[in-house]
């Protein structure tokens, strides 16, 4: 069965990045590190493919330097789906200059 697994955050850039874009190269070398392909930055999305998994990465302004974060992936199996938007978003939160 199709599942569609989102997690969500607010947050502040850090003051170590210029801007989102600076953090989005971080994610997708984040991404690539941890064996997702065919990864993408776009001015969209940072995204990337890991087994039957479609992982996106969405930062949605708010105002000055506040944004949510978005990590969503589709895939075959909802458990192993959630497993990898939870894993991704714990490494995100765990770079140490968030």
């Amino acid at each position: 069965m199709a599942a569609l697994q989102i997690s969500t955050r607010q947050m502040e850039l850090s003051e170590a990045l210029a801007n989102v874009g600076d953090l989005k190269i971080v994610i997708a070398n984040l991404l690539k590190e941890n064996g997702f392909t065919d990864v993408v930055n776009t001015q969209g999305e940072v995204a990337g493919n890991k087994g039957d998994i479609r992982l996106s990465v969405l930062h949605l302004f708010i105002a000055n330097r506040s944004f949510y974060q978005q990590v969503i992936a589709a895939g075959d199996n909802s458990n192993v789906t959630r497993g990898v938007v939870d894993d991704i978003m714990t490494k995100i939160k765990n770079l140490h200059f968030l």
